[in-house]
């Protein structure tokens, strides 16, 4: 209940765009394309320390998104915008996972996962300042609600359909505009996300058992594109 409270008093969001020659437009659709740090907790698991070994890459986790924002307020140089979106997100770090989360899996070998894809839509709060006749600082908030989740490697493959609020997210941003189109570059500052026990398990000796939600940021960068009408 907590969470879903945080969820609604925040109003969430995916990337942003905006504008249109002096004011920003009343409506925004936007494109998003980023790149995150690989996840490498692995805690104490047996395979740890070769798994890491393998993949000394730093970035591994990739998101595509779509998003639709209306303004509500302006004030002055300030608008804020609410909306909603869907996104696309693949992990590509190989690791263990516990398949016998999924019903019907009695094989008793331990699999290792190279993509984990996850399915979402979200809600989403923005807010724009401008600082310039073409410039854009943006700050937003994001709740992410994932529906739909898929583990495979080379012989196997999971998948579930669900909703549950996966995470609750702040970025901030810059950026410039050309016409009716915006281009912008941000980055997450917060991240409040539901633990996978799926990847965080008694495999890796993950000694979180009783903690459901916790605060963990990787670096991660998006570019987004969007039209204002």
């Amino acid at each position: 209940m907590k969470k879903l409270i945080l969820t609604i008093g925040f109003l969430f969001s995916m990337q942003a765009v905006f504008s249109q020659s002096e004011s920003i437009g009343d409506w925004i659709f936007s494109v998003t394309s980023g790149i995150e740090a690989h996840d490498k907790r692995l805690f104490n698991g047996s395979e740890s320390e070769m798994l890491l070994e393998m993949q000394p890459e730093f970035f591994g986790t990739y998101h595509v998104g779509l998003s639709v924002h209306r303004k509500f307020l302006e004030r002055n140089k300030l608008k804020s915008f609410i909306g909603v979106g869907a996104s696309y997100e693949n992990a590509t770090f190989i690791r263990p996972f516990n398949h016998f989360y999924f019903p019907g899996d009695s094989v008793k070998i331990l699999y290792f996962l190279n993509n984990y894809k996850k399915y979402s839509t979200n809600l989403s709060l923005f807010i724009s300042y401008d600082f310039g006749s073409d410039w854009i600082l943006s700050g937003e908030a994001r709740s992410n609600f994932l529906i739909y989740r898929e583990l495979s490697n080379s012989a196997v493959k999971f998948s579930e359909t669900t909703f549950e609020l996966d995470y609750i997210e702040i970025r901030l941003g810059v950026n410039r505009r050309i016409g009716n189109f915006l281009i912008g570059v941000n980055s997450r500052v917060f991240n409040y996300q539901k633990i996978d026990k799926i990847i965080f398990n008694e495999l890796i000796k993950d000694p979180r058992v009783d903690e459901k939600w916790e605060r963990y940021n990787p670096l991660r960068f998006d570019l987004t594109v969007g039209y204002m009408w």
